[in-house]
């Protein structure tokens, strides 16, 4: 099994990057109430932290399969083990707003966002296909970053295999796939391609999955970079403040560099304010929360200021219920239901092989 502490700032990363995707999400909820519009403009930017998540994970599928998807049979099995891990957990949320859906259609349920339901996305769902063809902000919204990792996940093996002959070309492929995503929105008159989601979402992942490649390949001379003291603490805290008042792209650019210094110091092996925090402790939980904040939502704020007939001043004491609901089910999640299942799937199809071979351990960082 890997090392887990090799990591730890990345993983304390992934943790932090979670929470804030939270906070900018629940914030929405309360927008009606003057404390909700403060929040909501001032955390936009939390959503690219789910761009820090493509570094972070590029880094570890390369750790963990670099040189090890060779053949027809290791691809399979690579493949599989990361459906086992991201797929029971999208299936089950998904499956929880069809059945609200179902009762939206026979009047047991009501709703103001009814277009959140269209049984027309429910077949990009199922395929992981809506971050290419998906309509925006559908049911459980958040999952559209689990189509553009499969994406990157079913490029990797071929990503990998050049790499293996000549790794420079990984960081070519980080440029190309940053100005080809820059001239698509250029002549299609887009927004910038890192507010991309439903419709481009895997293309935006593309430089910042290669990126965390390139740094995993490169990780020797990462390590040998001259070093500031406290610059990641420092970077990150000045980001969550100061990131809205940034142009897209610039803060694009911020968290692409928030993830190098991080992987800087876990090359090095050195200690930071972040690492000394411990927040690497609650990392497993970060799929979980990412997964489950919005359906929490809908069931503690959503449906309980209407069952309360809370004012939208008055819905703010549903905030701290709502995090605390979500912590809870976030660990019951992995424990009682991920965990399980992922180790069901991923035994199921080894011992079905043709040819078994010894799949690598199943690490903390692997679950992101």
């Amino acid at each position: 099994m890997h090392d887990t502490s090799a990591t730890r700032h990345q993983d304390g990363l992934r943790i932090i990057a979670a929470s804030a995707v939270v906070i900018l999400h629940y914030s929405d909820y309360f927008k009606d109430a003057g404390v909700g519009q403060f929040m909501v403009a001032r955390t936009w930017h939390f959503n690219l932290f789910v761009d820090l998540f493509f570094v972070v994970s590029g880094f570890v599928i390369a750790r963990q399969y670099f040189g090890r998807v060779n053949d027809a049979a290791s691809i399979g099995r690579f493949l599989w083990r990361r459906l086992a891990r991201i797929y029971p957990l999208h299936l089950a949320t998904l499956a929880f707003y069809i059945a609200l859906a179902g009762a939206l259609h026979f009047g047991a349920a009501r709703t103001d966002n009814p277009a959140r339901y269209p049984l027309s996305d429910l077949p990009a769902q199922f395929l992981l296909l809506h971050a290419f063809i998906g309509e925006r902000l559908t049911f459980n919204f958040p999952s559209w970053s689990l189509s553009a990792e499969m994406f990157c996940y079913l490029l990797f093996p071929t990503v990998a295999l050049i790499a293996q002959r000549r790794k420079e070309t990984v960081i070519a492929l980080v440029a190309l796939a940053a100005l080809a995503n820059s001239l698509w929105a250029w002549a299609a008159g887009m927004a910038a391609w890192a507010d991309w989601i439903n419709q481009g979402g895997a293309f935006r992942a593309l430089p910042a999955f290669n990126l965390g490649m390139a740094c995993y390949l490169f990780r020797d001379r990462i390590a040998r970079w001259p070093t500031i003291p406290g610059a990641l603490a420092a970077s990150l805290a000045a980001f969550i403040v100061l990131g809205s008042l940034l142009p897209t792209m610039t803060a694009l650019l911020a968290i692409y560099a928030i993830a190098m210094l991080a992987i800087q110091a876990d090359c090095a092996g050195r200690e930071t304010l972040l690492s000394r925090l411990r927040f690497d402790r609650w990392s497993p939980l970060t799929y979980s929360c990412y997964m489950l904040h919005i359906p929490v939502a809908t069931v503690i704020i959503t449906f309980g200021s209407r069952l309360l007939s809370l004012s939208p001043h008055e819905r703010l004491i549903l905030a701290p219920v709502a995090i605390v609901v979500l912590a809870f089910a976030s660990i019951v999640s992995l424990r009682a239901f991920e965990t399980p299942l992922r180790r069901y799937l991923t035994e199921a199809y080894d011992r079905r092989a043709i040819r078994p071979e010894p799949s690598p351990a199943i690490s903390r960082q692997e679950g992101a």
